[in-house]
């Protein structure tokens, strides 16, 4: 490896994007660094204020999340940004429901306010000493052993750049054009389109009506939608829809579903809601990572098929990103460890792939029903269903352990029976 492609005193590294992604490469960069003797200076771009944003985000934090805040990053949750502490789900398909309880000991699920969680990480940041500037970058270029990153506010020369801007539309376009001559960054080519509204309610009705579960719904009935939920929170209770063909109409739609009406306060109470609209990818990027650059998380395209998991996504992509810029280097071949360290992550995508697929299909056409009653009694088709939603497994190890010969037999008679 040649020694400008190594991190070294006085190399800049540059973090386009103050998510959970960016801030959380520039903790590990910055404790790491420090640890090894190594004299960085990063400078981490948002051209967002975190003060006022509304984030396109229900604001889940679920297992392994609070072990790598602590574990891997040295920073403690805190615990002012709990709105609720999720107990469990309550999955719906088109008539029929069951309630999934999970183990504790796989570590607590939190709903929070997203955009006090993303200003939290961005004020850890600050306070190690990472040059933040609220500057939205407009263009890179890699001239010769640099990198040159054009903003609103400013102009910065860096050594290697870190892609942290998840589905900017801008941003995309940049690096797919930087790097179309060299390692030729493409983004994910297949998203899932999400919809989110915000409704008002007082706690004791939250408390009464939902209580700390959150509300999965497969709804065929509604053939855009490929999943919904209705979350609650602290005064307010989230409701979203996504799906690849998805729009804000079928969000009116499906707040007009009755087992999602008796969840939710009159709407004379909470008032008229207002929508937001929302993007996560639902394939893989291609070549990302290159000579002098990184992506992480969305960006990556890596997330969880089906059940995103986008905050444990960039926690592990903006970690093991950092590790690889300090341990191994910052050319194309380096960043290759990167790529196997985040295997997991892409390992996942065929499993989850088929289960979205199939779970649309079986909901369409009434099956999934079928699915629930048989998982009443099935306990390996019970934590299929659990792991599932809550995103605690892989679809991979989810698939692994139902095909087994009894949830098979269970799951053929059930469905034989139900069509007698």
């Amino acid at each position: 490896m040649s020694k400008e492609l190594k991190l070294k005193d006085g190399s800049v590294v540059a973090i386009i994007g103050g998510g959970p992604s960016g801030t959380s490469c520039a903790i590990n960069l910055k404790k790491e660094s420090i640890r090894m003797g190594i004299d960085l200076k990063i400078v981490l771009f948002e051209g967002k204020d975190f003060d006022y944003l509304y984030n396109q985000c229900v604001g889940v934090l679920s297992p392994p999340f609070e072990r790598i805040l602590t574990n891997e990053l040295g920073v403690e949750f805190p615990s002012h940004l709990i709105k609720r502490r999720i107990e469990g789900y309550v999955l719906y398909g088109n008539g029929n429901k069951i309630f999934l309880n999970g183990n504790e000991n796989e570590g607590p699920t939190y709903a929070v306010r997203r955009i006090e969680f993303d200003n939290f990480m961005l004020d850890t940041v600050r306070r190690l000493g990472v040059d933040v500037r609220k500057n939205r970058t407009t263009y890179v270029e890699f001239i010769e052993d640099k990198v040159r990153i054009f903003g609103e506010r400013g102009y910065l020369k860096a050594d290697v750049v870190v892609g942290a801007f998840g589905l900017d539309e801008s941003m995309l376009g940049v690096f797919e054009k930087a790097t179309k001559d060299s390692a030729g960054y493409k983004r994910p080519k297949r998203l899932l389109r999400s919809y989110i509204t915000k409704i008002f309610a007082r706690d004791d009705f939250i408390d009464r009506k939902l209580g700390n579960y959150i509300y999965a719904f497969i709804p065929g009935t509604l053939p855009n939608v490929e999943f919904g939920a209705v979350t609650p929170k602290k005064g307010h209770i989230m409701v979203n829809v996504a799906g690849r063909n998805v729009h804000s109409t079928d969000l009116i739609e499906f707040l007009k579903l009755s087992k999602v009406m008796e969840l939710l306060p009159p709407s004379e109470e909470s008032g008229e809601p207002d929508y937001f609209e929302g993007m996560f990818p639902a394939s893989t990027s291609q070549n990302p990572f290159g000579d002098r650059f990184v992506m992480v998380g969305d960006a990556t395209g890596w997330l969880r098929p089906f059940k995103g998991k986008g905050i444990n996504t960039a926690f592990i992509t903006g970690i093991k990103a950092a590790e690889t810029m300090l341990k191994k280097g910052i050319s194309k071949k380096d960043f290759e460890q990167y790529a196997i360290q985040c295997q997991s992550l892409t390992d996942d995508y065929v499993y989850g792939s088929i289960a979205r697929n199939t779970t649309h299909i079986f909901s369409s056409i009434g099956i999934f029903d079928k699915l629930i009653d048989v998982a009443r009694y099935d306990k390996k088709l019970y934590d299929g269903f659990y792991n599932a939603v809550s995103g605690h497994d892989s679809y991979k190890n989810i698939f692994k352990k139902i095909m087994t010969r009894k949830t098979i037999f269970n799951i053929t008679k059930g469905l034989i029976f139900s069509f007698m």
